[in-house]
């Protein structure tokens, strides 16, 4: 039979895994849930608003505005979240300053420096899991069909790093056009997000 110390040793282990367990689950969802809303975001904010709202620079008479419910937006989301370190290391200048002595700069190199930033390492989810706004939908590349000139979004994140209350985080984010005869850059840059009542929102960069 053990003796009190020895079980109570034993006791004190599987807690303190069960309780890293947790946190890490925690983690882990609460990313999910920012990267779903981030997405969304920034759908709406550059290519659903560019839609809705074409502007009319260049044409004499103002475009229709297009019904929502017929539009069919593909959207290809990777499963692979890269550790934000490796990131920053092969491309430091998407990590300078960009919020210029405001206080969303603090908050911004905190997070870089945090010490939970080195220690995201390479993830994979469950992409499925991700809900896309309309007229937005997922779908996979390799078993779609695209029409000759027609466009699709695609989307690459790295792992996100909260602050210690997961009020604030940094999260890389990269958007790219992708064509029959392949895909063109569109943005690649490091944002600040913000948790504003129950949704994650990115800070537009200065």
């Amino acid at each position: 039979m053990p003796n009190c110390k020895t079980m109570t040793k034993f006791l004190s282990i599987i807690f303190i895994c069960l309780v890293f367990t947790g946190c890490n689950d925690n983690y882990e969802n609460e990313e999910i849930v920012a990267i779903e809303d981030l997405t969304n975001d920034y759908l709406e904010r550059n290519i659903l608003k560019e839609i809705l709202e074409p502007s009319d620079i260049f044409n004499d008479k103002p475009s229709p505005k297009p019904n929502i419910d017929t539009l069919d937006l593909k959207v290809y989301l990777s499963d692979a979240l890269i550790p934000i370190a490796q990131v920053k290391q092969d491309n430091e200048w998407m990590f300078n300053d960009n919020y210029f002595g405001t206080p969303d700069s603090a908050i911004f190199y905190g997070i870089v420096h945090s010490i939970n930033f080195k220690k995201l390492n390479y993830r994979e989810y469950d992409k499925r899991e991700i809900q896309l706004i309309k007229p937005f939908r997922q779908f996979e590349k390799s078993q779609a069909k695209v029409i000759a000139d027609e466009s699709y979004t695609i989307l690459n994140f790295s792992r996100v790093c909260f602050d210690s209350k997961k009020e604030n985080a940094v999260v890389v984010i990269e958007y790219l056009q992708g064509f029959t005869s392949g895909s063109m850059s569109g943005y690649h840059m490091a944002l600040l997000i913000k948790k504003k009542g129950n949704k994650w929102t990115y800070i537009p960069r200065k």
